[in-house]
């Protein structure tokens, strides 16, 4: 089973806060301000793509990044929209009390 790692750092450039997330052989990056975080990463538990609860939080390569939670899987799919993306991260949905935990750790005094 392949191992990932969950990063999150504030980045003082521009007052948003990064999550890394990297496998073996992939990273992908996802910014948003610290009161984004805050406010929709606690929704993305009960967001089923199936039934188009994804929810919007972030962004990557200057794309919306759209959270969704299902079978036990975390998707994240970053594109204009959930239905039309340009690629998706699949990750096991257990990550997710990790970044909660992340963002939850830093401390408003680590951006401007």
């Amino acid at each position: 089973m392949e191992q990932f790692d969950v990063r999150v750092d504030a980045q003082l450039d521009d007052d948003n806060v990064m999550l890394a997330l990297s496998g073996t052989s992939w990273l992908l990056n996802v910014h948003a301000s610290p009161e984004e975080w805050a406010r929709k990463l606690p929704r993305v538990a009960g967001a089923d793509h199936a039934q188009r609860l994804d929810v919007s939080l972030g962004t990557s390569a200057r794309r919306p990044v759209w959270w969704s939670v299902s079978d036990g899987q975390l998707a994240l799919s970053v594109g204009r929209d959930p239905a039309s993306y340009d690629f998706v991260v699949v990750l096991p949905a257990a990550l997710l009390s990790e970044i909660r935990a992340q963002t939850d750790a830093l401390d408003a005094a680590d951006w401007g």
